[in-house]
């Protein structure tokens, strides 16, 4: 498998898992108390503002899995894009792990969001690496 296969095949299964997030726009807000509450979490804060971060924040992480699926289609053409987005995952590891560990969410939740937005984005640069590839 080519690094550029690869690396399309990587950005394909992020952008899958950031396409779960639409199951939340329309999600009931009864499985979301659930999944609060099964999570650790405590009881859900109630109040139209989290139920509109909940709902935007989810159709902005499934939109951007939709443009990580148009950019595998193909990483040449699209290269500088990668590289930014290689770029925005790895500064968001320590941002997520801030913002994870200063609003108490659970020790597995931190480290991994923030271990996991680290090795995609080193994992999209170390395959953009060099010059662009001819197809």
């Amino acid at each position: 498998m080519s690094a550029d296969q690869l690396q399309s095949w990587l950005l394909r299964l992020g952008g899958s898992f950031e396409i779960l997030a639409f199951v939340a726009v329309v999600m009931p807000r009864a499985w979301m108390e659930t999944s609060h509450t099964w999570l650790g979490l405590g009881e859900m804060p109630d109040g139209p503002i989290i139920m509109f971060m909940i709902r935007q924040a989810s159709y902005a992480y499934g939109m951007h899995g939709v443009s990580l699926w148009i950019i595998a289609s193909d990483v040449n053409r699209f290269r500088p894009i990668v590289r930014f987005n290689g770029i925005s995952f790895l500064l968001a590891a320590p941002v997520f792990f801030l913002i994870d560990y200063h609003s108490g969410m659970p020790w597995y939740w931190t480290i991994s969001d923030s271990l996991a937005c680290a090795f995609f984005g080193a994992a999209l640069l170390w395959l953009s690496r060099g010059e662009s590839r001819k197809p």
